[in-house]
């Protein structure tokens, strides 16, 4: 394994805000280069991480991949574990079909270009034909149209964009014309100031029509680089007026990229039909059988587990089915990760519960409050549920408050501890 001294893409853009356009298609180019070389060296095996954590800027401002089955890039992985990277970098396992190693470096490269243009300002500013092609290209990339999507990446390199040779120095040769634009017309000024007693002075008759004839063919170079500048000038305001907007459009696309594959995640039209394409997509990942692949089903299976869990559910509770809702409500409190979510899966199955058996439900109660203390609504569950065991003694009851306290302090302070409090020791109250 080779030692290459940088710093992170992520760090990289974090405090350098400017990039050359050149840069930038240099890197787009190299970025495809490194994952080419990548599936020659490993057998055609898929990168399947790239990200701004995975690629490294040395030096040289050239871009290397990270080596992440090495320890010291363990992190790597362990930020893909996290939601927001996952959202944004790793392709939804529902969108993953057939030539699955392309199709995930496609997806993670893609990505990996818009954060770039979204986190950078390109000098100069990208053409309008540019950003059209850039946005083609992130498209086939990300399989918006399954009919045009890219099959290899050499594909890419044909259509990535080039800088003109003679935009880098443009800048600097505009100034050069506006420099000889200002001694053609100073030229010009003169020769008219003085051609006419010059043409006086010439004996010959011939020799002042040549001189006109090489005059005016003057005033023709001069009107020929005027019109030249005037359209290399509209057509730079043009380009500027166009890119205004390009680092506002990247982020707004990346934004309803992460909102398109959210709902798509959250709110499936076809639940089962979705989920059975995920359980399909997981097949991949089996036939590999890699530590890396099998890290990937534990993950990708749990979470479909709890999705599975969650629309059961509601599902059983919406036809009043209580015996199945209470089954999928006691196994999504025992694998949901979300505090919101647990935290109405408890206060749900409380409830359920309660219908049947109160030790039980005044049991969960406390599971749910120990797992998530401080929460009111299920101190204000709890003592509805002490409320309806009428038949425990005051001793018991207090000393059920003492327990629930400890999770929630303020318990004695809720409107709902007075009325539980008021079957349980009525005495007190009329004192």
């Amino acid at each position: 394994m080779d030692y290459v001294q940088g710093e992170l893409l992520i760090y990289r853009l974090k405090h350098s805000k400017e990039m050359e356009k050149a840069l930038l298609f240099e890197w787009m180019k190299e970025l495809l280069h490194q994952l080419e070389q990548f599936h020659r060296c490993f057998s055609n095996k898929g990168y399947r991480y790239m990200n701004p954590y995975s690629v490294l800027v040395t030096a040289e401002e050239k871009l290397l991949l990270l080596d992440l089955d090495a320890e010291s890039n363990e992190f790597v992985l362990r930020n893909m574990q996290k939601r927001a990277m996952r959202d944004h970098f790793v392709k939804p396992i529902v969108q993953i079909r057939e030539n699955t190693k392309i199709s995930l470096d496609l997806y993670g490269y893609a990505k990996t270009i818009q954060f770039i243009l979204a986190n950078v300002h390109v000098e100069p500013s990208l053409t309008s034909r540019e950003e059209n092609r850039l946005e083609k290209i992130i498209d086939k990339c990300l399989c918006k149209n399954s009919k045009k999507q890219y099959e290899d990446l050499k594909q890419i390199q044909r259509d990535l964009p080039t800088v003109r040779s003679r935009e880098p120095g443009k800048r600097g040769w505009k100034k050069e014309w506006k420099k000889w634009l200002l001694l053609f017309v100073a030229a010009a000024g003169i020769l008219a100031v003085f051609l006419p007693g010059y043409i006086k002075k010439r004996k010959s008759e011939e020799q002042a029509r040549r001189f006109l004839e090489q005059t005016e063919s003057w005033g023709e170079t001069l009107l020929e680089a005027q019109e030249e500048l005037e359209e290399e000038i509209s057509e730079t305001k043009r380009e500027i007026q166009d890119a205004d907007d390009t680092e506002g459009t990247v982020k707004q696309e990346i934004k309803n990229q992460r909102t398109e594959e959210k709902e798509s995640r959250e709110y499936p039209q076809d639940g089962m039909k979705e989920l059975e394409e995920n359980v399909d997509a997981l097949q991949e990942y089996v036939f590999r059988n890699t530590t890396a692949d099998n890290r990937e089903i534990i993950e990708q299976g749990e979470s479909l587990k709890r999705e599975l869990f969650r629309y059961l559910a509601a599902a059983y509770d919406r036809e009043d089915l209580k015996e199945q809702a209470l089954d999928a409500y006691q196994e999504l409190c025992g694998s949901e990760i979300q505090e919101e979510l647990l935290e109405s899966a408890y206060l749900r199955r409380i409830v359920l519960e309660l219908e049947q058996n109160g030790d039980i439900a005044l049991a969960t109660a406390r599971e749910a409050l120990s797992r998530i203390p401080n929460s009111k609504q299920l101190a204000e569950k709890s003592l509805d549920v002490l409320a309806g065991m009428e038949a425990m003694k005051k001793e018991e009851f207090l000393e059920e408050i003492e327990i629930l306290e400890g999770f929630y302090p303020e318990l004695r302070s809720l409107e709902n501890y007075f009325r539980a409090k008021e079957v349980h020791d009525p005495e007190s109250e009329a004192k």
